[in-house]
């Protein structure tokens, strides 16, 4: 039999390879053009019945798609690599028996390498490949028939150039031409009458076990009055593979009797959660594996991965024209493999080190008492009577305030439990008027470091330091520098002690009576009105008031104080007009914590308002430190 042969890979081209059959059916007539291998019996070989129908055929071509290279099966093995394939089947048997091949490019696939093909495809890298075109269709499947013709086209002209029976001059045929016609009708009578007796015996002797694979074959032409496709009594011939006689002339058409639907191969991978079935059928219209998943969306080649807890035996039906076929398989999940139990004994863990308290001293100071502590394995360190819970539990000294003879207990707090150590201090005997003897009065050589910070995210922030040069009961005399961003001396101010007054410092701005907390007795709701109150840049005529709100306890960075909050308002007309109302300062709000124990204001917040209402800077201003040169 001489004809096309279509290979293809159904998930890859099934729909180009059915357009192509059509095309080419469509020229070459139906007898000449084939797609798939079907009625392979029950236990035929099905290698040797695709490498008998590829035997059959003068032209292989091979549909390349996408995925034709690289398709894998459910355990992700690629399909060309498994020798049963049947891409790789067909198109090995055409390359070994030196059948044309002819490699057909679609959906815009390329030619694969060599190295990425079995070793028995190596050769089919070196065919001349065509490439079929969606868009282009008329166009490249045209092309691809006249290669075809090339090929098949000698057979076909040796058919239509058999001799006419032609008369001779004379009008009549001549002898040689009577005899030929009477060993055909003679020949032809022959093989019917052997035909009837063979068909008799059939129907007595069973056929031997062969593979059948029907193809229709290419007519044999005996005059030009014959047809394509028919015999001399117009009956269709065909031919059967594997047969025992190849009948050349029938009186009728054999009947096809449908195959039962046939289960190639049937496979179980173990999986964590169940296992994969993979499974191969032929001639089958619906698949069901029970008793689960149930029926099968793909009846040819597919792979389902079932759960499972543990192994169970499946079911697969197939069902198609010819009855039904069952096989069954035990499918079983991966064992889960069991940990050794490891019984490990938990590490002992060291127990907690308890605080120790390895040092507290007192030193006299002009300006005070200074209680120095050292601690060990603590978090925390609390001091009282005053001042509290101290920021630093490892070492540090703390001026305290003395009248009297006062019992100080320093308490150490950590993981481990906690410790704590008394001891007893009195007030210095110092040869100094009476009025400034109590230790609430800042002395020489006392000095306060604070952080300022601003508003906005570009106000720069400061660290500045103020010094006592000097003081009495009424006055102080106090020097400021500025530490951070860049040092600056900002000079001396004289202020009155006991009063309201405002001081002015140049990168600081201004501090509402500084020394209130160490001079006068406060008490809530005090106030306090028409003091003075400086110029800010070229705004003036200010007034101003404060109150005592009340006591309050805060934390800064120099440690917990019992402070005094005041709250100062000083306000102003507008005078710029509504040009200027985001940018005229006319009013300025102070809170204050005033701490008896540092002497001096712990806390301070500056709020400037502007004329329209709006924030033009707020100012922070944080203890950080309290000492004695």
């Amino acid at each position: 039999m001489e004809g096309i042969f279509i290979s293809y890979r159904r998930d890859d081209s099934a729909g180009y390879a059915g357009r192509l059959y059509d095309r080419l059916k469509a020229h070459f007539g139906a007898d000449s053009v084939f797609m798939d291998v079907e009625e392979i019996e029950p236990g035929t070989d099905f290698v040797e019945a695709i490498e008998g129908a590829v035997a059959s055929c003068q032209v292989l071509i091979v549909l390349i798609g996408n995925e034709w290279l690289n398709a894998t099966d459910s355990s992700g093995r690629r399909r060309l690599d498994d020798p049963h394939d049947f891409i790789r089947l067909e198109t090995s048997a055409a390359l070994k028996r030196s059948i044309r091949v002819v490699p057909v490019l679609v959906d815009n696939a390329v030619m694969p390498l060599q190295q990425d093909l079995p070793e028995e495809l190596h050769a089919l890298v070196r065919r001349q490949a065509v490439e079929l075109n969606h868009k282009q269709w008329e166009a490249t499947t045209g092309n691809l028939i006249k290669t075809l013709e090339k090929i098949v086209g000698s057979d076909q002209k040796r058919v239509e150039s058999a001799p006419e029976l032609k008369p001779n001059s004379s009008g009549k045929h001549s002898n040689l031409g009577w005899i030929t016609a009477a060993l055909v009708l003679v020949m032809a009578f022959g093989i019917t009458l052997w035909q009837w007796l063979a068909d008799d015996v059939r129907q007595t002797t069973p056929p031997p076990p062969q593979a059948s694979i029907r193809f229709p074959v290419a007519p044999v032409v005996t005059s030009q009055q014959d047809k394509p496709g028919t015999d001399l009594a117009g009956e269709t011939k065909t031919a059967e593979i594997g047969a025992s006689v190849a009948p050349v002339v029938a009186p009728t058409a054999p009947a096809i009797i449908p195959s039962p639907p046939t289960i190639a191969a049937l496979t179980s991978t173990p999986l964590k959660e169940g296992a994969s079935i993979c499974y191969r059928v032929l001639e089958a219209e619906s698949l069901e594996l029970a008793p689960l998943p149930g029926v099968l969306e793909n009846s040819a080649e597919a792979c389902v991965t079932v759960a499972l807890e543990s192994a169970t035996g499946l079911t697969l039906t197939a069902k198609g024209k010819g009855g039904s076929s069952q096989r069954e398989i035990v499918a079983e999940p991966l064992p889960v493999p069991v940990a050794p139990v490891v019984t490990e004994k938990p590490k002992p863990v060291p127990p907690a080190k308890p605080p120790v308290i390895s040092n507290l001293t007192s030193k006299q100071q002009p300006t005070g008492t200074a209680l120095c502590y050292q601690v060990k394995h603590a978090r925390s360190v609390r001091l009282t009577p005053q001042p509290g819970e101290l920021s630093n539990p490892v070492a540090d000294c703390i001026v305290v305030t003395l009248e009297e003879p006062t019992s100080f207990t320093l308490t150490a707090t950590g993981p481990g439990g906690s410790a704590s150590s008394k001891i007893l201090i009195s007030p210095p005997a110092e040869a100094v008027p009476r009025e400034v003897k109590s230790s609430r009065l800042p002395g020489k050589g006392e000095h306060w470091v604070y952080q300022m910070r601003g508003k906005w995210p570009a106000s720069p922030k400061r660290r500045i330091r103020f010094n006592i040069e000097q003081a009495d009961s009424a006055w102080v005399t106090e020097s400021m520098v500025l530490l951070e961003p860049t040092p600056l001396t900002g000079g001396r101010r004289k202020s009155d002690a006991k009063h309201p007054v405002f001081l002015s410092w140049p990168d600081v701005g201004l501090e509402f009576n500084p020394w209130m907390g160490a001079y006068l007795e406060l008490s809530a709701n005090k106030q306090w009105q028409d003091f003075a109150t400086p110029a800010i840049g070229s705004w003036g005529d200010w007034f101003s008031k404060a109150e005592i709100s009340g006591r309050e306890q805060i934390r800064v960075p120099a440690g917990n104080f019992d402070t005094w909050r005041v709250e100062v308002w000083s306000s102003r007309r507008a005078t710029d007009g509504t040009t200027m109302a985001a940018l005229e300062p006319v009013r300025i709000h102070f809170e204050i914590w005033y701490a008896p124990l540092a002497k001096r204001y712990v806390k301070s917040i500056r709020t400037l308002i502007a004329a329209d209402g709006q924030e033009l800077e707020r100012d922070q201003i944080e203890l950080i430190s309290h000492g004695v040169d």
